[in-house]
C-alpha cells in the first residue's frame, strides 16, 4: 500500500530532469482559451451565412458579405499554409 502511495505523490512532484517535458498550467488555459474563441469565431462566420435573417440566399446584406469574405480569407491562409498534394507537385 506504502509503494503505491508514493508512487502517486511522485507523479505530481517537480522532476529534477531537464530532458523531461514541462508542462505550464498557463499554458494549457491559454490553448483551452484561445480554442473557445476559435469555436466561437467559426460559429459566428458559419451562422451569420447561412442562418442570420433567412441566410445568404434569401437576401445578400453587409453581414453575410463580411461573414462570407472572412470565410474566404481563412480558407486561403489555410490552403496556403498547407497545401494540398498536387499542388506542391506542380512546383
Amino acid at each position: 500500500m506504502r509503494s503505491i502511495w508514493r508512487r502517486w505523490v511522485a507523479l505530481f512532484e517537480d522532476a529534477d530532469d531537464p530532458a523531461e517535458p514541462h508542462y505550464d498550467p498557463v499554458h494549457l488555459a491559454v490553448v483551452l482559451v484561445a480554442s473557445q474563441v476559435v469555436i466561437g469565431a467559426l460559429y459566428w462566420l458559419l451562422w451569420t451565412v447561412f442562418v442570420y435573417e433567412g441566410g445568404i440566399s434569401a437576401r445578400i446584406r453587409l453581414a453575410h458579405v463580411v461573414a462570407s469574405g472572412v470565410c474566404l480569407l481563412v480558407v486561403a491562409a489555410l490552403y496556403r499554409a498547407d497545401p494540398p498534394e498536387f499542388a506542391r507537385r506542380r512546383k
